[in-house]
């Protein structure tokens, strides 16, 4: 039996070159096959399908921005008579419209069902659908590493790993906590350990959505870290900086780079929040104090809340300057499906376009309550093209020395994040056009 396990890209060319998020979903799903199946897997942000192979069954991991190419890859491997099913995060929220492309949905976890779904398929008696409990994380595999689809940007080896699933924040534009619960799980950390061991790198990802959730498991885990002379990054909420001793572990534990959901600057919008601190004055000095710790603060922000104005990105980029922050994330708020967001702004008529290719961050899916589609994403183009100027990045890179005392890996990870950047500005400036032409219609 040949098995095909497939992460799409969202269109039909590849991206620029950039940071790429290292996969391990595929990874542990082959870990979960048989021995006796031969799996091969394709992450089509790196390497290109082989249409010219025949496969018996072919996984395709989808997100909502790569949903609409998955469909059209099963339809091509549905007509060369192999079996899909589809996994991922937007089969899990759409299962009764991933179904109408392949053959089975795995909703959730898969470490519970894909066993039961590789027998149900050898006896030819697929089900449409597996779901199972939340599975118990101290039998989950070593993922299978696989060196074709462990490589980051211009062939660096960048491998992810996790170590919690679960978010209790529950926000009302995220979907993890619906598809992974709100309570938090850990692995056991020799697991942890052992994986980051046979993974033959020295730099690596947590792909965990905040490694700091859980203090007491996350100071256990710093600690076994720190002998392994690695350097990572990873995500966090901001109020890791309240906590000494956790911060000054995560550093010691080899943790090189922080990306924060800070999310606004908007006082109102951050009141709404139950990640971010009370104050933006509190934040601030969260911010420096990561800093000054050696860690490279790199916020994420999203731009439409019911609160924003057309102030937010001026109010934004004077916060990014005032702060010294070196790298950023820049996103349109987009109403997932599956999120209590999408469900309101489509009960309140707001949502203008449900073509899943445009829920990329970047696009204007749906109407802004204080400023047009127009403002939103004129706004958003005009902070990126700013943020990301020349003369910005060239500042930013050579007053880094000022901020913290990089290394190598973190020169590396702020010029190569900045070049990403300002290359992202083509995509901006096309989902410039697609939201003004939506606002128009």
């Amino acid at each position: 039996m040949k098995l095909l396990l497939i992460s799409p890209r969202s269109s039909d060319k590849k991206s620029p070159v950039g940071f790429k998020v290292p996969q391990v979903a595929l990874q542990i799903i082959a870990a979960l096959t048989p021995e006796n199946v031969k799996v091969s897997m394709v992450d089509e942000h790196i390497n290109d399908i082989d249409f010219s192979e025949n496969y018996d069954l072919v996984g395709i991991s989808i997100m909502t921005a790569t949903a609409k190419r998955g469909y059209h890859l099963a339809r091509i491997f549905k007509e060369k008579g192999s079996k899909v099913v589809f996994g991922g995060i937007h089969s899990s929220v759409m299962p009764k419209e991933a179904i109408n492309y392949g053959d089975a949905v795995v909703i959730g976890e898969a470490e519970g069902s894909w066993p039961n779904l590789i027998e149900d398929f050898k006896k030819n008696s697929l089900k449409k659908y597996y779901e199972n409990q939340e599975p118990d994380l101290s039998k989950a595999p070593l993922p299978k590493r696989d060196s074709r689809i462990d490589r980051s940007v211009l062939g660096i080896k960048w491998l992810g790993f996790y170590t919690t699933k679960g978010c209790p924040y529950d926000c009302e534009f995220c979907s993890v906590s619906s598809v992974y619960g709100k309570r938090i799980r850990t692995l056991p950390i020799p697991l942890v350990i052992k994986d980051i061991e046979n993974a033959n790198s020295k730099v690596f990802l947590s792909l965990d959505d905040n490694v700091a959730a859980n203090p007491k498991y996350a100071k256990d885990l710093f600690k076994e870290m720190a002998r392994l002379n690695i350097e990572w990054g990873g995500q966090s909420t901001v109020s890791i900086a309240k906590d000494d001793e956790l911060l000054q572990l995560c550093w010691k534990s080899g943790c090189r780079g922080l990306f924060v959901g800070l999310e606004s600057v908007s006082a109102k919008s951050m009141s709404r929040m139950h990640k971010t601190l009370k104050s933006p004055k509190d934040n601030e000095d969260a911010i420096k104090k990561i800093q000054n710790t050696g860690i490279i603060f790199h916020p994420s922000f999203v731009f439409g809340f019911d609160d924003d104005t057309k102030a937010v990105f001026d109010d934004t980029l004077e916060f990014l300057y005032r702060n010294r922050i070196t790298t950023a994330t820049f996103n349109i708020l987009t109403p997932y499906p599956g999120t209590r967001l999408y469900y309101r702004l489509k009960q309140e008529g707001r949502l203008i376009s449900e073509d899943w290719s445009h829920y990329n961050h970047c696009t204007v899916t749906f109407r802004p309550k204080n400023m047009t589609e127009r403002e939103l994403a004129e706004g958003y183009f005009s902070l990126k093209k700013e943020f990301y100027s020349l003369s910005n990045i060239c500042r930013r890179i050579t007053r880094l020395q000022e901020i913290l005392n990089p290394g190598l890996t973190q020169y590396l990870y702020v010029i190569l994040n900045n070049i990403a950047g300002r290359q992202t500005l083509i995509d901006s400036y096309k989902a410039l056009d697609m939201s003004v032409s939506s606002s128009i219609k």
